[in-house]
């Protein structure tokens, strides 16, 4: 049986344990977030993805199967649309256009020096 834990941290420092218990040849699975099952899913054998909220963030949970071998991945869906993603998208947005205006800015100041220093000292 394989078992792993993941820990998320949210945006006020309160810590969520994540985990998975799944039977290699049975294909039973059980996700939990602290004390409280998720997703409880039989016959696991192939690929799948799911996928749940802690507070606000939308989270996946990927099993791939290569071989008889399982791996588990587990991060954070910032592409889905969510209220979340679309504060993220916006603050990220905002962040660019600043970071825009700041080196047109520098641009700006660094051609008035050389046009002052090449105009005046000459």
């Amino acid at each position: 049986m394989s078992q792993m834990t993941w820990t998320y941290v949210d945006d006020y420092g309160t810590s969520h344990q994540v985990g998975l218990f799944h039977g290699d040849h049975s294909g039973h699975l059980l996700i939990y977030c602290n004390t409280r099952i998720l997703v409880i899913d039989f016959n696991v054998l192939q690929d799948k993805k799911y996928s749940f909220f802690i507070n606000d963030e939308l989270f996946d949970i990927h099993i791939e199967r290569k071989d008889d071998i399982f791996s588990y991945g587990f991060e954070i869906d910032r592409k889905t649309d969510t209220p979340r993603n679309h504060r993220r998208r916006k603050r990220e947005r905002t962040h660019m256009i600043q970071l825009f205006v700041i080196i047109l800015a520098m641009i700006v100041a660094i051609s008035f020096l050389v046009y002052f220093v090449t105009h005046y000292i000459s």
